[in-house]
């Protein structure tokens, strides 16, 4: 008897946990109405309007409304697009592998281009056979990166009529690469590796040229996000030991590593804010997500359980992901977050949001609010951590305030803002200075 009330007891507590975790995943997280039902690979939002998802044979769909309504374009191909890239709301690359190549055709990754947005579509096979693509990056109109497998970091400057292989330190052990990110012009990550061999990351501070390897683990990192200069977090695994991730917080001198504590591969990484971050953990059914920077994760299940392969959030209060069977999900962050008492989530004293639009050329809005009156400071720093320029230094009273901030005269790249805040009067003796940083990406 006793057995039975304790196996009853246990039974009802998964019940509730797992109810739990559902309803936490409802709050921030709504499923979409599938703008199809193929599985969905990678998404692409330029702006919380405009964006582009694909998938298998051939999909590439655009949509202006946020993801109300879905525009099917011609891709001029049925092969599986592996991932989609937009520079602006009228440049754009995809990847697609052919794993069974016609008469005119051999083995390898197409390249896919559009100058209009999607409304046409070019393609042309990458010139070496049995190149397996699996990320494509553009810093400007002209400058690209590509990376895959066997390992290969190719750079453009002629906005991809011609690659050239950059010199990777690992080129001996072969292991291919997954993801690239650049913090500007000069300085970007890598991650990829190989199951059951290595988990491997790359730093380039020479605009991609040379890129010099580390192995920081012992599964393959598929995805990396820059949360500042100095902090980078990658993820990844395999079936065997389940989902992982590595992150450092000297700009790649060291790197520890840790499991997640869940079955399968996590699929892709991104910030929200300094602060919150997820991951897609694929099969497993599951997000991870952090509050505190990275220092530990949680897991919740998706909703409807879905299966979830990318995902990117446009600014603090959008984000979009999307996986199996036309899988189409949306963030909304002006509702209740993942934990309430979070202060990664409800702020105190004041609240920095992200800019928007964010990429931004030249021209972006900063918005913040203040809980209490206090002296505010804005500070623009270069990836470098150099302060660049002071926007805002003064006295405001409690309320919300905008910055039209103009990027006009600084390279192509990324910044960080950061809010200084002092209350004053009443609660002077108990706030302090505290702080808060956004990232701000200018594309031109």
């Amino acid at each position: 008897m006793k057995t039975t009330i304790l196996f009853c007891c246990i039974l009802c507590l998964l019940i509730i946990t797992t109810s739990f975790a559902d309803s936490y995943s409802q709050v921030t997280w709504e499923r979409q109405p599938n703008p199809s039902n193929r599985i969905l690979s990678s998404c692409y939002f330029v702006n919380n309007s405009t964006g582009w998802i694909a998938g298998d044979s051939g999909l590439i769909m655009r949509t202006t409304d946020a993801g109300n309504n879905w525009t099917t374009q011609n891709s001029n191909t049925f092969i599986n697009i592996e991932r989609i890239f937009f520079l602006n709301q009228r440049i754009g690359y995809a990847l697609a592998w052919n794993v069974f190549p016609d008469t005119n055709e051999f083995l390898g990754t197409m390249i896919l281009k559009t100058t209009n947005g999607g409304d046409q579509w070019t393609n042309s096979m990458y010139p070496d056979t049995n190149r397996f693509l699996r990320d494509i990056i553009f810093l400007d109109s002209t400058t690209g990166f590509i990376g895959g497998s066997p390992i290969l970091i190719a750079k453009t400057t002629n906005a991809g009529v011609t690659w050239f292989t950059t010199d990777a330190d690992t080129l001996n052990i072969g292991l291919p690469v997954f993801s690239i990110k650049f913090i500007n012009s000069l300085t970007g990550y890598a991650s990829g590796g190989f199951r059951d061999i290595a988990g491997a990351m790359w730093r380039t501070t020479n605009g991609g040229l040379r890129w010099f390897s580390q192995i920081v683990g012992p599964e393959p990192l598929t995805d990396l996000e820059i949360i500042t200069p100095q902090k980078v977090v990658a993820v990844g695994g395999d079936f065997e030991y389940g989902s992982s991730y590595v992150k450092t917080l000297n700009g790649g001198l060291n790197w520890t590593y840790d499991t997640l504590g869940v079955f399968g591969v996590a699929q892709a990484v991104d910030f929200r804010t300094p602060l919150e971050g997820w991951i897609s953990l694929g099969i497993s059914q599951k997000y991870g997500y952090t509050l505190d920077g990275a220092q530990t994760w949680t897991n919740l299940y998706t909703p409807d359980s879905v299966i979830i392969n990318d995902i990117q959030f446009t600014d603090s209060l959008h984000g979009w992901a999307v996986g199996y069977f036309g899988a189409f999900l949306k963030y909304d962050g002006t509702m209740v977050s993942v934990n309430e008492n979070s202060s990664a989530t409800l702020p105190g004293d004041f609240e920095l949001r992200q800019n928007f639009p964010n990429p931004f050329n030249p021209v972006t809005k900063i918005s913040y609010a203040l809980n209490r009156d206090g002296n505010v400071r804005l500070e623009l720093f270069d990836a470098s951590g150099k302060s660049i320029r002071e926007l805002v230094n003064g006295f405001f009273s409690e309320g919300e305030y905008d910055y039209s901030f103009n990027g006009e005269g600084l390279s192509s790249g990324i910044y960080f803002c950061t809010m200084s805040f002092e209350a004053t009067g009443t609660f002077a003796n108990n706030s302090g200075i505290t702080s808060e940083t956004i990232k701000l990406v200018l594309l031109k």
